[in-house]
């Protein structure tokens, strides 16, 4: 049988673990700001991309002219 003492210590328990739970709304805090830290990551990555594909494109068009000047067939 449990003692007073024990019933304390359970509901105590209870007590801790149900503040220690995460809210709707702390969860919704928490997924608002990871959906803005994606989004900042997406823009970033997309300047990036852009970035290294102009130059990317600038490169490959200084390489046909080059090849075309010196006679090379583009393989």
């Amino acid at each position: 049988m449990l003692t007073k003492i024990d019933v304390k210590q359970i509901r105590q328990a209870i007590k801790e673990e149900l503040y220690n739970h995460p809210t709707k709304q702390d969860l919704a805090k928490e997924l608002k700001s990871m959906k803005n830290d994606i989004a900042e990551i997406r823009k970033d990555t997309k300047g990036i991309v852009s970035f290294f594909d102009r130059g990317y494109v600038e490169l490959r068009k200084r390489i046909e002219r080059i090849e075309n000047h010196l006679g090379f067939s583009a393989s």
